[in-house]
């Protein structure tokens, strides 16, 4: 690489600065960023290796170090190159010091699993340069490395003396050999995606060229795009919200050419473990695919959505494009490639920016991936082999760990046999689908990637990768919108383009599958083989003898010979017309990978998946979501009334796949979203009622894993179980674990069971009528009674000083807007406050139920109280000195107060009431957030909301007729009273509140133990906070627009229950209200 004279003047400048902060004594901070901010002047094009020596900065990594795991942060990290900069290498401890910490760091890379070859350590104060390799390492077994472990060897020493062009020269060299080095970077699914995602500049130049290319053939071949366009929006993208548009996407469609190209490029050169620089022939083999067919991959690139890009007159515009990229490529090491999901993060990426709602739903990390395929595979009988099915594969993550665990067990059975047949074998161990065409490419070079090393040198050997385009709940096809409406049909009704045609159901069986995939093949061959002008001859005798060829030992009745016949030759000649039309290229990849589900119907032995985490209600309206509900039922997992719109696709998808592609006794892996916990739409799969559905499915749950928060967008487990007949295995409690990248913690998962709800629980059988869930730390208030020894009519009077005051005088039952308070009391009622005149340091805000009506939280009532706030914020009792310190008036109330408990009463004995069993001194509320309250008695759950600054908390109360907790958030506020308020939960609660000799007794905390969480990730609990509002926004009008209606909400103004009971009825009035209790129900699970 030639050097420039403008790099050689910024090098000079670079060494000469470094030279006088070191003799300055500056610090290595100083040192090394001073180094950095001349990187872009020596290198002013900023190569990527630039970029990561930037970006690198204080990179932390792990090693042992005296016997533990520790993380240190190296100063520099780029690729496989760790740097540590000292202030000055002339010092002996400083050197030394640096040059342990460059061991550490290597050895943190070989923890990673890279090749010891690859690893680099360099050792700078930026004028004096080490360079260092890994010599020998500790021979180890499962253990983490550290610098003791490893020996380095010196490969580069340089001394950078003085600042001239010689200097210059030996600087830039050693950084181009070691830091910008071709070929060295690891190729991961981080760096692929970090590098050239869709958040890298070198993504958005290629992108906009694609994008350019696109609109050029959808111009120049309007017939072919518009065909492409139908199929993508009737298939691809068929499954869409409510609001996405149905239109064809090109930016998704763009999005995908990239990412497709750029996934060929990475393939072929892993193919040749080298970085290649093709020739032009070359480079359309392999975007065209004919590269990877001369490999031995015979179906790794197909003529899908993407196939007239990549041919005639349209590749050679994408040819630029794809040498771009290629160059791009030369920065990775080809020659050791992790056997993981490449391009699962690029996928991650792409599901953000798109409208697809199956799109790369949740990336499954390798480790989590690992982890669930081999307990699968070890719980398959030893002696078979594992023949596996992913009905949802996305980009490879559970493919690549199905193959590569699968070759162990190949080997055990099929120790002396050919490598041919293990090949063949291999080829059985995963079956993967998906419905997006480019997580089918990459998930077939996941599978490439996990084999490869049986598959060298590549074309010795031809195999067929068994990932195909399909919906596997085979709901759909881009021949046919709703495949169940032909369930009971001799043959499915296929529309390709505007005409229509009968495929015989029994062509898509098991038994037939080669047959089916041989007179297809012969069908497309001869209609595509005839000439524009000639007109396409076809004898009876030429299709009879090409369907007896493709019977081998198989029979055909009268009538399916008939049938074959008749669809072979249709097909033939619709295809030819289309071909003629420049309509054709993608039938045949249709055929053959759409209606793949149904030729392996009960194939496999093991189930390994992370199927969509959607919710019905996120599906627009189209014939899919009714397909959904109609298997929902089928079944018998539907709950109650509307809730079936929560009811997760994931379940849905297991329980299909268990009984459409399982054997009997197979084994079952598949992550969930955790709300199969303890959802209410979840209960009948909980119950196992697709055990007892009219389409019963044979499924024993025998384990559950809880995954690592964080893992995915939300929570997650995984179910492991088997297909099994007769009376389901039903362990109780369930093994479990908890399950994190460093291992599995054992658990134990109850079942659950009050009433007519269920939940699988890490937590024991609750005491009966407490419920389930915690959805908040809900407490119960403090007991600010007797009354009427605490609460008095109260009327401003003139302050002393800035001591505010107030005239006490005892409350009257008849006439006081206080009455309520004391209305009801039992105890002390005749007591009497002599009138007299205190100061408001003893008077304190008091929250009570009868302040409190549906949504709705009155103004707290003052109580006359002996206490203060502690320092450290809680409520502790005034000492008798400190009630004299404040005067003789203040002394002669407590008194009257504590006569009128017993003679012998005193402030304890007032703190003893007030503080029983400790629910006001840990009576704590912060500044911040809202405060929810709920009502501890009667028969109908009442609740309301105020934001903390509402309040002086440093006198706010809440009394023990209610429950209060904190929240962070208002939409978190709104859900928990939107709830509380419900009649749904009056409905739910049935199941829990204990039965008293004259019924139900009171609710207390009954409405916490039945409602979840609020999680804003889920669909229900964010349709429960949207409908509140809008219910919330009417009642507000309601209360300015209806004077009188603000007598309900006053105490005195009629019973608790009453007021209460009449303001719900003026609620239900509402037209936001029907919707709002929908939402409540279908959250609750109630009709």
């Amino acid at each position: 690489m030639e050097i420039t004279d403008q790099q050689i003047k910024s090098a000079i400048e670079c060494i000469n600065n470094s030279i006088k902060l070191i003799e300055q004594g500056k610090s290595e901070d100083v040192i090394r960023h001073n180094f950095t901010s001349y990187l872009r002047a020596i290198y002013p094009e900023v190569p990527k290796w630039v970029e990561r020596h930037i970006e690198g900065s204080e990179s932390a990594v792990k090693f042992e170090k005296a016997g533990e795991i520790r993380t240190g942060f190296v100063d520099n990290l780029v690729d496989l190159t760790v740097i540590e900069y000292e202030s000055d290498l002339r010092s002996t401890d400083k050197f030394n010091t640096g040059y342990n910490q460059v061991k550490d760091y290597c050895a943190s890379l070989l923890n990673k699993g890279y090749d010891q070859d690859h690893v680099i350590g360099i050792l700078s104060d930026t004028v004096r340069w080490r360079v260092y390799k890994i010599k020998t390492v500790e021979s180890f077994e499962n253990k983490t490395l550290g610098g003791r472990h490893i020996e380095l060897i010196e490969i580069e020493n340089l001394d950078l003396g003085e600042a001239d062009e010689i200097a210059a020269k030996k600087l830039i060299t050693l950084l181009n050999t070691y830091l910008g080095r071709i070929g060295s970077r690891p190729l991961d699914a981080e760096s692929i995606a970090k590098d050239l995602g869709f958040e890298s500049k070198f993504c958005l130049q290629h992108i906009q060229a694609l994008n350019d290319l696109v609109n050029n053939a959808f111009t120049t071949r309007p017939q072919y795009a518009n065909l492409i366009a139908k199929l993508w929006t009737q298939f691809v993208s068929y499954v869409r919200d409510e609001t996405s548009e149905s239109d064809f996407d090109w930016k998704d469609y763009t999005d995908e050419l990239y990412i497709m190209t750029l996934a060929k490029l990475v393939c072929a050169n892993i193919i040749e473990s080298k970085a290649l620089m093709s020739d032009d022939a070359e480079l359309i083999s392999i975007l065209n695919g004919d590269y990877f067919k001369s490999k031995g991959l015979s179906n790794l690139v197909e003529y899908d959505y993407f196939g007239w890009l990549n041919d005639g007159e349209y590749v050679v515009k994408l040819l630029p494009i794809a040498r771009k990229i290629q160059d791009d490529l030369t920065a990775y090491d080809y020659s050791s490639i992790p056997s993981e999901d490449l391009f699962g993060q690029m996928m991650a990426q792409l599901a953000k920016r798109s409208q697809r709602l199956l799109l790369g739903q949740e990336w499954t990390p390798k480790w989590l991936a690992n982890k669930i395929v081999n307990n699968v595979i070890t719980k398959i009988p030893k002696e078979s082999q594992p023949m596996l099915v992913d009905m949802c594969c996305g980009s490879g993550a559970m493919i690549v760990e199905a193959v590569q665990l699968s070759k162990n067990r190949i080997n055990e059975i099929m120790e002396k046999e050919p490598q041919e047949r293990k090949i063949q074998a291999l080829s059985q161990a995963i079956t993967g689908f998906d419905i997006d065409p480019l997580a089918v490419i990459l998930s077939k070079i996941s599978w490439v990637l996990a084999a490869r090393d049986w598959l060298e040198p590549f074309g010795t050997y031809t195999v067929t990768i068994p990932i195909y385009h399909a919906d596997s709940l085979f709901a759909i096809t881009p021949l046919s919108d709703n495949v169940q409406n032909d369930e009971d049909e001799l043959s499915y009704e296929l529309k390709i383009e505007e005409q229509r045609i009968k495929l015989p159901r029994f062509l898509i069986t098991p038994e037939f599958q080669s047959f089916f995939d041989t007179i297809l093949d012969f069908g497309y061959d001869v209609a595509t083989s005839v000439a524009e002008d000639t007109i396409l001859q076809l004898s009876e005798d030429v299709i009879d003898e090409a369907i007896q060829n493709a019977l081998y030992n198989l029979t055909l009745t009268k009538d399916m010979l008939e049938s074959t016949k008749k669809f072979l030759r249709e097909f033939i000649f619709i295809v030819n017309k289309l071909n003629k039309e420049g309509r054709n290229g993608i039938w045949a990849f249709i055929l053959r990978n759409s209606y793949r589900p149904g030729l392996v119907a009960g194939k496999f032995n093991g189930l390994v998946s992370n199927p969509p985490w959607l919710a019905l209600s996120k599906i627009g309206e189209n014939p899919y979501r009714n397909v959904l509900k109609q298997k929902a039922e089928e079944f018998n997992i539907n709950p109650p009334g509307p809730s079936f719109l929560h009811i997760e696709m994931a379940t849905i998808f297991l329980l299909h796949a268990i009984d459409r592609y399982l054997s009997p006794g197979a084994k079952i892996g598949c992550i969930i979203p955790e709300t199969l916990l303890n959802g209410y739409h979840h209960n009948p799969f909980r119950k196992a009622e697709y055990t007892n559905a009219k389409r019963s499915v044979h499924f024993s749950v025998e384990e559950i894993w809880r995954v690592q928060e964080d893992t995915f967008k939300n929570k997650a487990i995984v179910l492991f179980g088997t297909k099994q007949y007769g009376k389901p295995n039903s362990p109780d409690p369930i093994p479990g674990a908890f399950a994190q990248e460093t291992g599995l913690s054992r658990l134990e998962f109850n079942r659950i069971i009050q009433g007519n709800r269920t939940a699988w629980s890490e937590r024991s059988q609750p005491s009966s009528g407490s419920g389930f869930f915690t959805p908040a730390k809900f407490k119960q208030g403090a007991d600010i009674m007797p009354r009427t020894l605490f609460f008095h009519d109260l009327e401003a009077v003139s302050s002393v000083g800035n001591r505010r005051q107030w005239r006490v005088k005892p409350i009257e039952i008849s006439g006081s807007p206080l009455s309520f308070a004391i209305k009801d009391a039992k105890k002390y009622k005749d007591f009497r406050l002599r009138p007299c005149i205190l100061p408001d340091d003893l008077f304190f805000d008091v929250l009570t139920s009868n302040l409190l009506t549906p949504f709705d939280l009155n103004e707290p009532i003052k109580a006359l109280l002996p206490i203060k706030k502690g320092k450290k914020g809680t409520w502790e009792p005034l000492s008798m000195p400190a009630i004299k310190a404040k005067g003789r008036i203040i002394d002669i109330a407590f008194k009257q107060i504590c006569m009128a408990i017993s003679p012998n009463a005193d402030l304890n004995t007032i703190w003893n009431l007030i503080n029983k069993r400790n629910k006001l001194s840990q009576q704590i509320i912060k500044p911040g957030g809202f405060l929810v309250v709920t009502g501890t008695s009667g028969g109908i759950v009442c609740s309301a909301y105020m934001s903390t600054d509402y309040f002086d908390l440093e006198k706010l109360i809440i009394d023990q007729t209610l429950n209060w907790a904190q929240v962070e958030s208002e939409d978190e506020a709104i859900y928990l009273v939107g709830l509380f308020n419900s009649l749904a939960i009056n409905q739910v609660i049935q199941d829990f509140v204990p039965q008293g000799r004259f019924g139900g007794r009171h609710i207390h905390s009954l409405p916490f133990g039945v409602t979840p969480p609020y999680d804003p990730t889920q669909v229900a609990h964010e349709d429960v906070v949207e409908k509140t509002r809008e219910l919330l926004l009417q009642y507000e009008k309601l209360k300015e627009t209806e004077p009188e209606f603000m007598n309900l909400l006053d105490p005195n103004s009629g019973s608790l229950a009453q007021r209460r009971s009449k303001i719900r009825e003026k609620l239900e009035q509402l037209t936001a209200y029907k919707e709002y209790e929908m939402a409540c129900k279908n959250l609750y699970g109630v009709r």
